[in-house]
């Protein structure tokens, strides 16, 4: 995270004829402001754990499709099974 210098800051609204009370405020507010913005090493873990979570989603639903296709073949085997029991008669 880049570092705000207040000070410098503050001199350079009072330069251009900006009170010292409201240049002071301005320059807290704004260093308050940069606190809280993501800098690209947020990011980039961010990214990190997003990347991860999503993996391990996929991985959930190829395990559930899968299961669901298992299923659904056994089902099909035996439906096409009572159906040749039932007209070979």
């Amino acid at each position: 995270m880049s570092s705000l210098d207040t000070l410098g800051y503050c001199k350079r609204l009072e330069a251009v004829g900006v009170p010292r009370a409201q240049a002071e405020v301005h320059a807290q507010v704004l260093a308050e402001v940069m606190s809280q913005v993501a800098t690209k090493d947020d990011l980039k873990e961010l990214k990190a754990w997003v990347e991860l979570y999503v993996k391990e989603q996929i991985q959930g639903l190829k395990a559930d499709i899968l299961k669901w296709l298992v299923t659904i073949s056994i089902a099909q085997i035996s439906l096409m099974i009572a159906a040749m029991r039932y007209f070979a008669h």
